[in-house]
């Protein structure tokens, strides 16, 4: 049985369900994992450790998990506060659940990733920049002068502007005039900004296990960066991360890290070839990366 946590709705989940059904591999698809009918038994002990979620499926037969929602606790009913105590109980529970099985998982989370969800590109510098990626230019500052400095320097190699990136919020404003700048200024007074370097049009890649598969034919620049790609992916121990690549005003750089891929943003050929990857990796012991705690910064 090969478990697919998430939506049928979510693309991903329904084209790797349809993959293993026509290959005769049976396969579900849970929405809220630790819903009924589960009856989760976990214990760990000297013999080591003994799992068991679904009755009818207990998870020594199953052959493999594909990780692309943790569930959602509806909050009718709930207390404000208590809602958002029990939903981190239940994806605490369900990392300890994923964390002890010993079929394919992908892509098997962390507490970082699963608690700072939609976590920013500057969240990710370390790990990229560790694994011989190019980043962008990021300033963070309360210092107008600082930021105008910025400014300056990227004009002074002829780009106008710069990019105001909300660290909350998968946003970006271009800083394009004297009044967008003086309106930075004032929010400077209250709190510090993060301002990078404008990019140019992306190329996208999904890395899948060891395999790293790109939209269109890239340039050869980026498909040169192959091998700092993958060894990103397995420093993040992600077997299933979308990452793009855009030119700034020294070369190119890595200007998108997204640990829940979306297959919408690849052309329809791309798509297929993410999906057979997908499910060779949960059809294979070698699919599984070691999960190891790391911090994303």
């Amino acid at each position: 049985m090969h478990l697919l946590l998430g939506h049928s709705e979510d693309s991903c989940c329904a084209g790797v369900f349809a993959r293993l059904e026509a290959r005769g591999l049976p396969a579900r698809i849970f929405v809220a994992p630790l819903m009924p009918p589960a009856r989760l038994t976990w214990r760990l002990d000297a013999a080591g450790l003994a799992s068991s979620l679904y009755p009818d499926a207990p998870d020594t037969e199953i052959s493999g998990v594909l990780v692309r929602d943790a569930g959602w606790l509806e909050p009718a009913g709930w207390d404000a506060v208590d809602h958002a105590y029990m939903q981190a109980e239940l994806r605490a529970v369900t990392l300890a659940w994923l964390a002890g099985l010993a079929c394919p998982v992908i892509n098997r989370p962390d507490a970082a990733l699963w608690y700072r969800a939609g976590a920013p590109l500057l969240a990710w510098r370390a790990l990229l920049r560790d694994s011989g990626l190019p980043l962008p230019e990021v300033v963070v500052t309360n210092d107008p002068a600082e930021a105008r400095a910025f400014r300056h320097r990227l004009a002074a190699d002829g780009v106008a502007g710069a990019v105001y990136a909300p660290l909350t919020a998968p946003a970006g404003y271009l800083l394009a005039d004297d009044d967008a700048w003086e309106r930075l200024a004032a929010l400077q007074a209250r709190t510090p900004v993060c301002l990078t370097e404008p990019h140019g049009a992306a190329t996208l890649a999904c890395i899948v296990g060891n395999a790293v598969i790109w939209d269109c034919a890239p340039p050869p620049k980026a498909a040169a960066l192959e091998p700092q790609l993958s060894r990103f992916a397995a420093a993040a121990h992600l077997t299933f991360v979308e990452i793009a690549l855009a030119p700034v005003r020294h070369g190119l750089a890595a200007v998108l890290v997204d640990p829940v891929p979306r297959l919408e943003h690849f052309a329809l050929p791309t798509r297929a070839r993410i999906l057979d990857a997908l499910v060779a990796l949960l059809t294979t012991e070698k699919a599984v990366m070691p999960a190891a705690p790391r911090a994303l910064s």
